[in-house]
C-alpha cells in the first residue's frame, strides 16, 4: 500500500507531478479529454488540430504554419515566461494566413508573462477570457463575441465584427500615408459603432468597452481625433526638432491642440486633438532622429540607429525604455520607470530601463522606480539621482559609471 504521505512529497517536490507531455501537433491530431498538459519550448502546429477538454501549462512560443487549422474548445492555456523575459516571449505567431477557432476557453498569464497572439487569416472567437495579454490582427476577417483582453489590435486591412467585447487597449496603426479621423470612443463605458480603423483596416462594434483607445501614427499620416474618453498615441519618429507631448483632456472644436506644434520640428506627421483625454505616449525613435521632448508623459520609448534624444521635465513610465545601436539618450529632472501603477496596470511591473547594443544614455536628476541593465558595448551614466534605481545589472563590456557610486551587479554573460 503506498503511502499518502508518499503522494504529498512527490506532489510537493514535483509541481508538474500528474501532467501530461504534449505531442506533436501536426495534421490530424486530436485531443479530447479532461487531461492536464505541459509544454517546454518552441511549439509547432501545422494542419488541421483540436484541442478539446484540456489545460496547457506553456512555457514557450507557439508557430502555426501556413494553411493550418486550430480549434480551441474548453481549452485552460496557463502562460509561464523565464525571468526577465521580454513581452510575447510565450507567444503565438502565424507564419501566414490560417484558420482559428476558440470557444469556451481561458488563458492566463503566470507572474510577468505577457501573451502576445500575432494573427493571419480567418479568426473566430466565442468566449475567451484572458489576463495580461494580446491579440494583433494583420489581414485578419474576424469574428469575436465574448472576449475580454488586454489588448487587441485592428490593423493591415483586418475586418472584425465583435460583440461584447471586454479590453484595456483597442487599438490600431496606420498605414505611412492615411488621412484619417477618430471620434466618439468612450473610456470605460460601453459602446456599439462601426470604426474605419488605420491602414484599411476596420470594425463593427457593438456593447464593447475598452479603457483606452491606441493609436500608433507612421510617416506622414494626418489623423484627427475627437471625444476620445481616454487616449494613448504612438509615433514612429526620424525628424528632428522639440516635441511637447501634452497630457489630460486637450483640444477644443474651435482649438485643436496640433502635434507637432508648427514650426517646433520637419517631422511629417500631424495630430489634431479635440477634447481627447491623452493619458501617455509612445515613442519609437529611429534612423536620424534628434529630438528633444519637455513635459511629456511617455509610456514605452525606444531609440535606435543613430538617433538622439533628450527628454527634460517628463514621466517615463519605461513600460519598454530600450535603446540600440548607436542611439543616445539623455534624461534630465525626470521620473523613469512606474512600477508603483502596477495595481492598475499589470505589464507596468516589468518597466526596466535595457541600454544594449553601442547605445549611450545620461540620467542626470532622475527619479527612478525601475532597474537599469546594461548589456553589449554600451555605456549609461547615472549623475545625482533622486531616488536609485532598483537595481543596475551590468554585462557583456558594458560600462555603467554613477555618482554618487550605487551598487552595481555584474555578470559574466548576456543579460
Amino acid at each position: 500500500m503506498k503511502s499518502p504521505f508518499l503522494y504529498l512529497f512527490l506532489t510537493l517536490a514535483f509541481p508538474a507531478f500528474g501532467q501530461k507531455t504534449l505531442p506533436a501537433l501536426k495534421d490530424g491530431t486530436v485531443i479530447d479529454e479532461k487531461a492536464e498538459y505541459r509544454h517546454d519550448g518552441s511549439l509547432s502546429i501545422a494542419g488541421r488540430v483540436k484541442l478539446k477538454g484540456i489545460s496547457l501549462d506553456l512555457r514557450g512560443a507557439i508557430t502555426v504554419a501556413s494553411g493550418a487549422d486550430l480549434e480551441l474548445e474548453d481549452v485552460h492555456i496557463k502562460v509561464s515566461d523565464p525571468p526577465a523575459s521580454t513581452n510575447g516571449a510565450s507567444g503565438f505567431r502565424c507564419e501566414g494566413p490560417a484558420k482559428i477557432r476558440i470557444h469556451r476557453s481561458t488563458m492566463t498569464a503566470v507572474g510577468s508573462a505577457h501573451p502576445i497572439w500575432w494573427l493571419q487569416g480567418d479568426v473566430a472567437v466565442d468566449d475567451f477570457q484572458t489576463t495580461n495579454s494580446e491579440f494583433h490582427l494583420d489581414h485578419v476577417q474576424a469574428a469575436l463575441e465574448n472576449f475580454t483582453i488586454f489588448e487587441l489590435e485592428i490593423s493591415h486591412s483586418s475586418h472584425v465584427v465583435a460583440r461584447h467585447l471586454r479590453l484595456v487597449f483597442l487599438s490600431t496603426h496606420t498605414g505611412n500615408d492615411d488621412k484619417i479621423e477618430f471620434s466618439d470612443i468612450p473610456a470605460d463605458q460601453p459602446f456599439s459603432r462601426k470604426l474605419r480603423m488605420g491602414s484599411l483596416a476596420s470594425a463593427d462594434l457593438t456593447d464593447t468597452t475598452a479603457q483606452f483607445f491606441l493609436l500608433y501614427v507612421h510617416g506622414s499620416s494626418d489623423v484627427s481625433l475627437s471625444r476620445i474618453g481616454r487616449a494613448q498615441l504612438a509615433i514612429a519618429p526620424a525628424c528632428q526638432g522639440t516635441l511637447k507631448l501634452p497630457h489630460g483632456l486637450v483640444g477644443s472644436a474651435k482649438s485643436p491642440v496640433i502635434v507637432p506644434e508648427p514650426g517646433a520640428s520637419n517631422c511629417p506627421f500631424r495630430l489634431r486633438l479635440n477634447e481627447v483625454n491623452v493619458d501617455t505616449w509612445d515613442v519609437y525613435a529611429g534612423g536620424e532622429a534628434d529630438l528633444t521632448f519637455t513635459s511629456s508623459v511617455i509610456d514605452e520609448l525606444t531609440a535606435s540607429g543613430h538617433a538622439r534624444l533628450t527628454v527634460h521635465d517628463s514621466d517615463i513610465y519605461a513600460d519598454w525604455l530600450s535603446l540600440d545601436g548607436e542611439a543616445q539618450l539623455q534624461v534630465d529632472h525626470s521620473t523613469v520607470g512606474a512600477q508603483r501603477l502596477a495595481t492598475q496596470r499589470p505589464d507596468l511591473a516589468t518597466s526596466q530601463v535595457r541600454v544594449n547594443g553601442n547605445s549611450h544614455a545620461t540620467f542626470d536628476h532622475v527619479s527612478f522606480d525601475c532597474g537599469v541593465v546594461a548589456t553589449g558595448n554600451s555605456t549609461t551614466v547615472i549623475h545625482d539621482s533622486v531616488a536609485s534605481p532598483k537595481y543596475i545589472r551590468r554585462s557583456d563590456r558594458a560600462t555603467v559609471k554613477t555618482d554618487p557610486r550605487l551598487p552595481v551587479e555584474d555578470s559574466g554573460k548576456e543579460i
